[in-house]
């Protein structure tokens, strides 16, 4: 609280003559230093005497506040006695009898006000008494129904109730929705279920299988699945990429392609290049054969192949030096996968049965003559000189005594597991691979679960192979254990999500090569298939180096696994008509199927409607803040971020940078903070330092971010599947929306159908824009840098139009004007080609 304005107010107002004061003189002297100096909005945000026209009159509204994200009428009377009334409670509930009132009269004057310009709330006030209430509601309460939050002296304003009052009307406090908060009870005022997706479905689609897959599925399950490690040596070799992504600069969507932060500082090895990938096979050899202690800290990104590589390195480089042999201790490796431990079973119980495990598995760990009874040799020769002395002539009774307390070890597991790897470790290593541990959710299992793990493997002696994702390691960099070990640093580089493709591609065929088997055709006839990897071929073209594979390349971000399953399901429903599709390939080797049919498969997967908690691509359309305000706000920050990574020298932009313009424009922290983790969630953006996205983090746009900015806003597939989960706050358009959506349902004539689709497209492209322009002004209007002031929709939208135009024009040309598939063009299979987009 500013003491010094504070007093300076309340003597102005004291000064004021109540009996010749007007309007003017108690804002100028009262009302506006309250608005700017007390509550702190900005002289952006005033605009003073909006005109109010009704019935052919023009009055004005005395002030509106106003931001991107919240407005109020507030209108002024005269300070005195127009206001003249007994001080009643804080919450006065807006009764008829109470409008009655000379308060009440200005009341349903700033109502009125407030509704004319669609704003939601409004303050009455002669500069002492203050009253705050909703002017038009979104729910079923009545505004009769509502209460108003009264402040009854401007004494109480400024001192008995500053912090309240302060709180409530501020511009921090309502940029941060306090007036929802204290008058609705609720932040949100998007409180109908106002999705397309809740009542229609995207398109039809009959078959979710199309009919070749069966053939080739066992294959591609094989080949494609996220984990390869249980490949014979020769499939998995074939699958191994060492090929990492090099890209700086994509030229399509103008954008620096930004490389993030090491997690660590100094040197580290990334074997995806020869020279360090030899020298890290080198050390855990000399390791191996020196017994000499070794500890790597194996990181990388989500889904970059570090599980892959530890198999690589186990089953194909390191082999020869793992391999068993009954007749001598050898080195060990075991490998733990934490995803398949149970959560009811703790980090220790886990590795110790997985250890017991391994240990009767191995030939000779489980060897008693080789190894059991010289791990229990002092106690053996304890028992025998001791407490068993007596049964010195009684072997077999003393043998029995012995394997006793074996047998008991051994079924308290830990104990056993102790001695057995002791006794192991003197000769030769033992490396123990952790795998996955930071995929529990959890943060507290998941932290606990990482000491342990540790901690046996210091308390065993244990070679210790961390695997970790980047995130999880800048969170544990500092815990004592951590420091217990000294790491070596190795970095896997995420490996070309091409090269991964071409590669799996390859097993597929081979697995398939000779294969035969059938399918019914879209007509209905049954197709013989001498050779599956004819299949394979067809598929193949249709990825590698096409649309189809760059779209796969840039949603997965560098993630293997999501790359490979946005393939399979791909693979499994992402195209139509394979019958002639097949019969053009094998006469010409050219066909490729569908993109569009390929990227709706990818966005939906195994649904039938877009649902971004479903799908691998988030929703820029719809920030779910339930705020009509803040709706937009994903696409809003996203498309700065983006338009900063297009410039030269671009690094990162600063959380605080993209939080100080959001306050600007009328958004406080608590949306940025949202908005921020939701587009990192989504892996639109990255933090540069791998951590948790907070206001304190620096962030880089992904290729995917750009592509939603630079290029799928002017898609047709991916506007309309977006906007089936979509919320949509006008009611007129919603019921444009819904009547559309009931005419494509309807439809059977094919480019009858399209023209509805384009039709309800555009009008959402539009209302979407629409949202979006107000934001824009307000950045414009705020003199925000030029990132923040461009409207990336009105910049798509003459490619989105000309996109819209050629589906028409495709439809027309594959169907004929009536729809009925009869044109001479689509008797042709070439003609395949010109691609049918009536079908996205």
């Amino acid at each position: 609280m500013t003491i010094e304005p504070t007093r300076e107010i309340l003597r102005a107002y004291k000064d004021l003559d109540l009996s010749t004061v007007n309007e003017a003189a108690t804002r100028l002297k009262v009302i506006d230093r309250i608005l700017r100096e007390i509550l702190g909005w900005l002289y952006e945000d005033i605009s003073p005497e909006e005109h109010v026209t009704e019935d052919g009159a023009t009055t004005y509204a005395d002030y509106i506040l106003k931001t991107a994200n919240a407005a109020i009428v507030v209108e002024a009377k005269k300070a005195g006695a127009a206001f003249v009334m007994q001080a009643g409670s804080r919450r006065v509930k807006l009764t008829n009898s109470f409008l009655q009132s000379e308060l009440g009269n200005a009341i349903v004057q700033a109502r009125d006000y407030a509704r004319k310009f669609s704003i939601d709330f409004a303050v009455a006030t002669n500069g002492s008494i203050w009253a705050i209430f909703p002017a038009q509601r979104h729910d079923q309460i009545k505004f009769n129904d509502s209460t108003a939050l009264v402040f009854w002296s401007l004494e109480d304003v400024l001192n008995e109730s500053y912090q309240e009052f302060f709180d409530l009307l501020s511009r921090d406090s309502v940029i941060s929705g306090s007036l929802e908060n204290a008058l609705l009870g609720r932040a949100q005022n998007q409180i109908e279920n106002r999705k397309l997706g809740s009542y229609f479905s995207t398109n039809a689609r009959p078959n979710l299988t199309n009919p070749i897959f069966p053939i080739i599925e066992n294959e591609v399950m094989t080949a494609f699945s996220d984990s390869v490690v249980d490949l014979d040596d020769d499939s998995f070799e074939r699958c191994y990429v060492s090929t990492t992504e090099t890209m700086k600069f994509d030229h399509k969507i103008r954008m620096h392609v930004t490389r993030r932060e090491s997690v660590v500082s100094g040197a580290l090895l990334r074997p995806m290049k020869n020279s360090d990938a030899d020298a890290l096979f080198g050390k855990v050899q000399a390791s191996a054969l020196s017994s000499k202690s070794l500890a790597i800290l194996l990181l990388g990104t989500v889904g970059a192949g570090k599980t892959t590589f530890l198999h690589y390195m186990r089953k194909i480089r390191l082999k020869e030096v793992f391999t068993q042999d009954s007749s001598r201790p050898y080195p060990h490796w075991l490998q733990l996968d934490f995803l398949l431990n149970s959560p009811e079973i703790s980090a220790t119980d886990f590795i110790y049965r997985s250890l017991r495990e391994y240990i009767n598995q191995d030939p000779f760990l489980s060897d008693f003559e080789k190894c059991i009874k010289h791990a229990y040799s002092d106690e053996i020769r304890a028992l025998r000189t001791g407490p068993l002395a007596s049964l010195a002539n009684f072997e077999d009774k003393l043998n029995e005594r012995i394997a006793d307390l074996i047998f008991g070890e051994y079924q308290e597991i830990y104990p056993y597991v102790d001695r057995i790897l002791r006794h192991a470790t003197k000769n030769v290593p033992f490396f123990l691979a952790i795998d996955n541990v930071d995929q529990v959710e959890d943060e507290d299992v998941q932290s606990k679960l990482f000491t342990e793990a540790l901690t046996i493997a210091r308390r065993l002696s244990l070679n210790l192979i961390l695997c970790l994702r980047q995130a999880t390691f800048a969170k544990h960099r500092n815990s004592p254990s951590i420091d217990a070990f000294d790491f070596e640093v190795v970095q896997i580089d995420p490996p070309k999500i091409s090269s991964v493709l071409s590669k799996r591609f390859s097993l597929v065929r081979h697995l398939a090569s000779g294969k035969k088997g059938d399918f019914v055709a879209e007509n209905g006839a049954r197709v013989i298939v001498d050779d599956a990897s004819q299949i394979v071929d067809l598929l193949q073209g249709s990825v590698l180096g096409t649309e189809i594979g760059t779209r796969i390349e840039v949603l997965a971000t560098e993630d293997v696994r999501l790359a490979l399953r946005m393939t399979r399901e791909f693979l499994e429903r992402g195209y139509t008509n394979p019958g002639r599709a097949i019969e053009y390939h094998n006469k010409t080797g050219k066909y490729v199927l569908p993109r569009h049919e390929a990227f709706r498969a990818i966005i939906l997967g195994t649904r039938t409607v877009y649902t971004e908690d479903f799908s691998p691509i988030g929703n820029p359309f719809d920030s779910r803040t339930s705020v009509n305000q803040a709706q937009l706000l994903r696409l809003f920050v996203l498309s700065a971020i983006v338009a900063y990574a297009t410039e030269s020298g671009f690094r990162f932009i600063d959380g605080s940078t993209i939080s100080e313009n959001l306050r600007k424009i009328g958004f406080g922290e608590g949306y940025t903070s949202r908005i921020l983790a939701d587009l990192c969630k989504h892996r639109f953006l990255f933090t540069a330092n791998h951590g948790e996205p907070t206001i304190a983090s620096s962030f880089v746009p992904s290729r995917l971010g750009g592509y939603i900015v630079r290029d799928l806003l002017a898609n047709f597939t991916f506007v309309e599947n977006m906007m089936f989960d979509t919320y949509v706050a006008d009611h007129k358009v919603w019921q444009e929306l819904r009547e559309l959506s009931h005419k494509v349902e309807a439809e059977r004539d094919i480019v009858k159908r399209l023209t509805y689709r384009v039709e309800r497209v555009q009008l959402f492209y539009k209302y979407m824009h629409e949202c979006l322009t107000p934001l824009v002004v307000e950045s414009q209007k705020r003199g925000l840098p030029a990132q923040w002031c461009t409207d990336v929709m009105a910049e798509r939208e003459t490619d989105f139009r000309k996109e819209l135009s050629r589906a028409l024009a495709s439809a027309k040309h594959n169907y004929g004007p009536d729809g009925s598939h009869t044109s001479a063009a689509s008797q042709n299979i070439g003609d395949e080609q010109d691609e049918d987009l009536s079908m996205i």
